[in-house]
């Protein structure tokens, strides 16, 4: 299947709708591991919060290589991500929004202690 880096190019093909007035929305989980889902926790677990904010610092930090790399870079990544497919509309908007970027973010919550519903947009600084 389709890898971070793929989805990326496929964002990136659309990235001259931003100039058209087309928003582009990218929608999935910052965390997914259903497997957890019936374990009755209700804090967020600790790995959740690690996974997340570490992809919230490469966002801010605008970097893409740690980011296509999440699987070998950041923590917790196979935990809580067991499958990419709920992960990669963040590389899809990523794409779309181009090289240049911010990531204002919107809302951190945690779902069942293991589902991170982290909301932003990603706006052109250039």
């Amino acid at each position: 299947g389709a890898g971070p880096a793929d989805v990326y190019a496929l964002g990136g093909a659309l990235r001259g709708l931003r100039n058209q007035g087309v928003l582009v929305v990218g929608s999935g989980s910052m965390t997914h591991n259903l497997a957890e889902f019936f374990g009755g926790a209700r804090e967020p677990a600790p790995y959740v919060l690690e996974f997340s904010r570490w992809i919230e610092a490469a966002l801010q930090r605008g970097d893409l290589p740690a980011l296509l790399a999440y699987r070998e870079r950041a923590p917790h990544a196979e935990r809580a991500h067991p499958t990419d497919d709920h992960f990669l509309p963040l590389f899809f908007a990523l794409g779309a929004a181009g090289d240049d970027l911010h990531a204002d973010y919107l809302s951190r919550e945690v779902m069942y202690s293991m589902l991170a519903m982290d909301a932003f947009a990603l706006q052109a600084t250039a």
